[in-house]
């Protein structure tokens, strides 16, 4: 009787030791978690406060595209005309970003006589007038500043909006982005 309580009782120690070997890589485990729930918390918010500002943005871009059809649509109301002309643009020339028709590149100015030229002339304005007086084409052909004869009215809006601290410091290194929005509307008074 007295091998097996020996036995048992070097079971119980080497139990207890083996248990004291195990408490430092609990404790180091724990830390682990609480490590990795710290981690996980923090791109938790960061896609949280991502969502917002996407949907803050997506807000204020509605809102000023709403403004710029709101004072479009005030100018073609009007009783005398308000037009306002595109620009001509002959070349764009590329910006810093090296991509094609992006919002940071420059334009050249161009002017109506290229306009009338390679738009315009296309169409044959002479024959035009021949076949139907009075057409569009011939109109845009005699003017001197075509871009009256569409009857576009313009209404544009700037609106910013300030960055959430999360966003600026981790994405966007910036205090605020601006919107803007542009819109072009049918000179409509004299129609109606």
């Amino acid at each position: 009787m007295s091998k097996d309580h020996n036995d048992n009782r070097n079971k119980a120690e080497v139990s207890a030791s083996v248990q004291k070997v195990r408490q430092p890589w609990r404790a180091s485990r724990s830390g682990q978690a609480l490590t990795e729930l710290i981690v996980a918390l923090v791109v938790l918010l960061v896609l949280v406060a991502g969502i917002i500002q996407i949907s803050l943005l997506g807000l204020l871009r509605t809102r000023a595209m709403t403004d710029a059809r709101r004072q479009a649509g005030a100018k073609a109301m009007l009783e005398v005309s308000s037009f306002s002309g595109p620009e001509f643009i002959a070349d764009r020339e590329l910006g810093e970003d090296d991509a094609r028709y992006s919002r940071d590149d420059g334009f050249l100015r161009g002017d109506s006589g290229a306009f009338q030229s390679r738009i315009v002339g296309y169409s044959r304005p002479a024959d035009l007038e021949w076949k139907r007086s009075g057409n569009a084409f011939s109109e845009l052909n005699g003017s001197s500043f075509p871009c009256l004869q569409f009857g576009l009215v313009e209404g544009e809006s700037r609106a910013t909006l300030p960055l959430l601290p999360i966003i600026r410091t981790l994405l966007y290194h910036s205090d605020e982005v601006e919107v803007e929005g542009k819109a072009w509307l049918t000179w409509t008074k004299g129609i109606y």
